[in-house]
C-alpha cells in the first residue's frame, strides 16, 4: 500500500513550516516510534514583534512502513499538506501511484536553543 506523507497543520495559524533538520532516509523502515523530520513554525510572520510566536516540532512514525522518498531537505518552506515523502507498506512495492492513505504520524513539541542555529 502507498502511503503519503504531508506536512500536518499544528494549529489553526499554521500556514508553512521550515524544515529544520532531516531524520529519516529514503530506504529505511520506519517502526512506530522512528523520527521523520523536524520543522519550525513561525505563527506570526505577517506581523513585526520583538518575540514572534513560534514552535518547533518532530514528525514521527506511529506505524510500520519503509520510507521510499523524502522530497524536503533542511531549510525548505513548507505549505501545510504539501507532500513531504512517500511510505510503502512493503518494501519492495512500486510508489509511483496515488496513495491509498497518508501514513499514520503524530507531533512532539521539541525545544531548540535559537543560539545553535
Amino acid at each position: 500500500m502507498i502511503l503519503s506523507l504531508p506536512l500536518p497543520r499544528i494549529g489553526e495559524r499554521m500556514r508553512v513550516g521550515t524544515v529544520s533538520r532531516v531524520i529519516a532516509r529514503a530506504g529505511d523502515a520506519l517502526a512506530p516510534g522512528t523520527p521523520v523530520v523536524e520543522v519550525h513554525v513561525e505563527l506570526d510572520e505577517a506581523s513585526a514583534r520583538d518575540c514572534p510566536a513560534m514552535f518547533s516540532f518532530r514528525l514521527i512514525a506511529t506505524e510500520r512502513a519503509y520510507l521510499r522518498s523524502l522530497r524536503v531537505a533542511r531549510g525548505d518552506v513548507i505549505e501545510v499538506a504539501a507532500l513531504l515523502g512517500v511510505a510503502t507498506t512493503m518494501p519492495d512495492e512500486a510508489f509511483d501511484g496515488p496513495a491509498t492513505r497518508a501514513l499514520r504520524t503524530t507531533s512532539v513539541s521539541i525545544q531548540i536553543d535559537p543560539l545553535s542555529t
